[in-house]
């Protein structure tokens, strides 16, 4: 798969080998491995291409492919072991997305050895893409809702990971000594909590999240879809 610019036929023939994996075995730590193994090969700077393999199971009409894939991130809780993406907290982060053939991710990190980053599970990622400076350019609100809205649907074929997901938020939005989250951050972790917790819809979710606070952006702050 071109991990640069894939085509939609591309991005499901790898949903599908994704959905093909996890179902040649009954253990629930191998299809753990097996889904980690797929965030490891496309690496940090392409974890949003994982998030949108998630996207293209939750579009689809396979319950049993998203029961699959919401059981194995259950047993990643279970764990505390969710395939994560890295976003830094703090760095280059209006740089272009390529500079003289480089990402804007090389030089905002390991590059001037400034920014450090932090592995997020896919919710916390797309929630801290949105509202946190980091190495990437903003995510749009639109395409966080959208996004958002259909992890929280691929997640409910799995009522472990419905209930341990947004435990796991909750706690997160506890948390300011570790410094991963600004006080916005937080505040949209907790309204995503308290919503899914309510059992509202995929889409009210996601709704709560954009109601919990709205963030000024800087004039002039790009932003982009998935």
């Amino acid at each position: 798969m071109n991990v640069q610019a894939p085509l939609p036929g591309q991005l499901r023939d790898a949903a599908a080998r994704l959905v093909s994996a996890l179902a040649a075995h009954d253990d629930p730590e191998y299809r753990l491995a097996v889904l980690k193994r797929l965030s490891r090969r496309l690496g940090e700077d392409h974890y949003p291409m994982f998030l949108r393999l998630l996207g293209v199971v939750a579009e689809s009409d396979d319950g049993e492919a998203k029961r699959l894939l919401a059981d194995t991130v259950a047993t990643a809780l279970r764990r505390s072991d969710l395939p994560g993406g890295a976003l830094s907290s703090w760095g280059a982060t209006r740089l272009p997305e390529n500079v003289t053939g480089m990402s804007a991710g090389a030089l905002s990190g390991g590059f001037f050895g400034s920014s450090p980053r932090r592995m997020l599970g896919p919710v916390e990622y797309l929630v801290v893409w949105h509202l946190q400076r980091t190495q990437r350019t903003t995510l749009g609100a639109e395409a966080f809702r959208r996004h958002l809205a259909l992890l929280v649907d691929l997640l409910n074929h799995s009522a472990e990971a419905a209930t341990l997901y947004p435990q796991k938020l909750a706690a997160d939005a506890q948390n300011e000594l570790e410094g991963a989250y600004t006080r916005a951050t937080r505040d949209r972790l907790a309204a995503i909590a308290r919503a899914w917790r309510a059992g509202m819809p995929p889409a009210a979710v996601a709704q709560a999240a954009i109601d919990a606070g709205q963030v000024d952006m800087p004039a002039g702050w790009v932003v982009r879809d998935l």
